[in-house]
């Protein structure tokens, strides 16, 4: 994983409480968990700890606060902004001292949002409208403009790192549709999305993401264009899952966009996504 810079600007007293600020601070906590399950380096500015979390306190005062509610979340949190890299004390600064940088018209000359620009890589902020998942126009004295991703949610920050080209497609999928009706932690990697062309894959996402979003499993069943149903081999010698790990599930399949099909199988209200078929010569056969 590329470098990641944490946004010291989106910290600025917007919070009334350290309650409120727990509570908005959960999906940031798991972006920062992720990159450090994935070995990437967290950047940060050297005076992060003076940013006030509330109007009264500050990142510092973090330190003070007592409660199960908060534990994880200020461990997780001290321990990612108290190690180094700090890149403003470092030598090889990558933004120019003599230049102006602006985001949404605003002066953000030697902060993260800078340094991270010119790095072209990712930003992790807090909750605040202005930075919350969204790419930044980042304008260097009026003349160049940098895209930086700017995520809070983990989402948001998987999405980024897929339009990098810094995460493996199947782990993407593991990751971006956790929780919801689809888990793809069983797809076999043969039979996944490596060898689709991008437009196919887009299709694919498209069709995941309307899965996951309908209401219930009967509007799933009932939507014209998933076409959800059992997988029905005409024969033995067409069964697609004979002999295999999963020869005693039922399987079922949906079309991501015509002729691509998803095959897997429904365990309560989730669908384990197996195999990926590109040209449906499978599903001709059932």
């Amino acid at each position: 994983m590329e470098k990641v810079y944490m946004n010291e600007l989106s910290i600025d007293g917007q919070f009334e409480s350290m309650d409120e600020f727990s509570e908005a601070a959960i999906p940031v906590m798991k972006c920062l968990k992720y990159i450090k399950e994935h070995e990437g380096k967290i950047y940060k500015y050297s005076g992060f700890f003076n940013c006030n979390i509330t109007k009264t306190e500050t990142w510092n005062d973090l330190r003070k606060i007592r409660g199960d509610k908060l534990t994880r979340l200020k461990s997780l949190l001290l321990s990612t902004t108290e190690e180094p890299p700090y890149w403003d004390l470092q030598d090889d600064w990558l933004q120019d001292v003599e230049a102006q940088y602006k985001c949404d018209g605003i002066d953000v000359t030697m902060s993260s949002i800078a340094e991270a620009a010119e790095a072209g890589a990712l930003l992790v902020s807090f909750p605040m409208e202005r930075y919350q998942d969204k790419k930044l126009q980042v304008v260097k004295n009026d003349n160049r403009e940098f895209e930086l991703p700017s995520a809070v949610t983990l989402k948001f920050l998987v999405d980024s790192l897929k339009d990098k080209n810094q995460i493996d497609i199947d782990e993407y999928l593991c990751d971006k549709y956790a929780g919801t009706r689809l888990d793809f932690s069983k797809m076999e990697s043969r039979y996944g999305l490596h060898k689709f062309e991008k437009e196919e894959i887009e299709d694919c996402l498209r069709t995941f993401d309307k899965f996951v979003q309908l209401e219930n499993w009967n509007a799933v069943f009932r939507d014209e264009s998933l076409k959800y149903k059992k997988y029905s081999p005409s024969s033995k010698d067409d069964d697609w899952f004979l002999n295999g790990e999963y020869a005693d599930k039922e399987i079922d399949k949906f079309r991501c966009v015509n002729p691509k099909r998803c095959f897997g199988y429904r365990e309560g209200e989730v669908f384990y996504v197996l195999r990926m078929e590109r040209d449906h010569k499978i599903s001709d056969k059932g």
